[in-house]
């Protein structure tokens, strides 16, 4: 094998400055999900309690987790992003709570999109 300089096309840079670009943006959006799922927010101040008690069975039911209220705190964004509404309809005390306020709150911390309201 010898070590021969090869000269490129204008094209084959191109294509290589392109694939370097997909990547870069390929890696970009990787990280900002890394970031994302690791984010903790505090919704405690934002919640009533009765919100709190559909959450805690949600929680209970779906995930296996004892929700306690001091954990409203550092609420993993995953969590928060994975939230079935759905769900939520279906279970007890469901209608002492308002499953719009809570949508909105999920908004103003960008967990959920305005047309999902």
């Amino acid at each position: 094998m010898t070590n021969e300089n090869k000269i490129i096309t204008s094209e084959e840079f191109d294509l290589a400055m392109q694939l370097i670009a997909d990547y870069k943006l390929q890696l970009d959006k990787q990280l900002k999900e890394v970031i994302e799922r690791n984010q903790k927010i505090n919704i405690q101040g934002d919640i009533k309690e009765n919100t709190f008690r559909v959450l805690q069975k949600y929680y209970q039911m779906y995930y296996a987790l004892t929700l306690h209220w001091e954990d409203l705190k550092a609420m993993d964004r995953h969590l928060l992003e994975t939230i079935d509404y759905e769900k939520i309809k279906l279970l007890k005390g469901y209608e002492h709570m308002s499953l719009n306020l809570l949508k909105k709150l999920m908004i103003s911390h960008s967990i959920i999109d305005k047309k999902d309201l």
